[in-house]
């Protein structure tokens, strides 16, 4: 059953080979290799990173709120908004 799994590797080597070339191909199996060992440390938390993370019933820290310089805040505009007229109104 295992044994003609072989065939197929070889096949996928030589098509990635003709698709990237030989000068692209251990670029790319670099990359891959840094992308799966990040994943996998990404996954497996150290006892530090753990500690640190943010537990479901925790709340998430809040910024810092800027000091006052002394000056009061500008209030903020009014907006009108005029309804559209009807069709009955447009018509006229």
């Amino acid at each position: 059953m295992f044994s003609d799994h072989w065939v197929f590797i070889v096949i996928l080597l030589l098509i990635a080979l003709v698709v990237f070339g030989p000068k692209r191909l251990p670029e790319l199996g670099q990359s891959l290799g840094r992308a799966l060992n990040e994943f996998r440390s990404a996954t497996h938390f150290p006892a530090a990173d753990a500690s640190s993370a943010t537990t479901i019933g925790q709340a998430p820290a809040q910024p810092p709120v800027p000091a006052n310089s002394g000056q009061a805040a500008a209030p903020a505009p009014e907006v009108v908004v005029e309804p559209a007229p009807g069709p009955s109104e447009s018509q006229g």
